[in-house]
């Protein structure tokens, strides 16, 4: 039996999109149970650790979501509906949605390289990327449900 290669791109699709959006949920979490034990020693380092093990998940999830969306699409062209119907402009919200959501990621990003310089993160800068995280997997979740509704209109 041969496993038709839409299918692993789909599921690959998928899996990084649920990386992206599990990730930002668990990172969120963690952070806020670190900033709980702020006064331990080397609280801003875990917080570091945490945040930049969850922006190398990021980036490359949202590369890999990225390129098998862009398959998935090619893959259906022909039978895609016009830009101005209601599926059309699901997917044009849905695009317009990714590239915020890519977006909005840099200053995270550039905010934990400053953070993994100083060799960890103040409270502050901890409870910045805690609502960073949050508002990360409520924005993908946002995206997802575009998602599934071009999924199953």
């Amino acid at each position: 039996m041969v496993f038709p290669i839409h299918l692993a791109i789909r599921w690959l699709h998928v899996l990084s999109v649920a990386l992206l959006l599990g990730g930002a949920v668990l990172a969120w979490v963690s952070l806020r149970r670190i900033g709980e034990v702020e006064r331990r020693e080397r609280y801003g380092e875990y917080a570091v650790a945490v945040a930049a093990g969850y922006e190398r998940l990021f980036w490359g999830a949202a590369g890999v979501a990225v390129m098998t969306g862009v398959g998935n699409l090619g893959a259906l062209a022909p039978g895609l509906p016009p830009s101005d119907s209601a599926w059309g402009l699901a997917l044009t919200v849905k695009l317009a949605g990714v590239l915020g959501l890519l977006l909005a990621a840099v200053p995270r990003t550039l905010l934990v390289a400053r953070c993994d310089e100083a060799a960890g993160a103040t409270g502050r800068r901890v409870r910045t990327l805690r609502r960073g995280y949050g508002a990360t997997a409520l924005y993908l979740t946002g995206v997802l449900g575009l998602a599934e509704v071009l999924a199953h209109g």
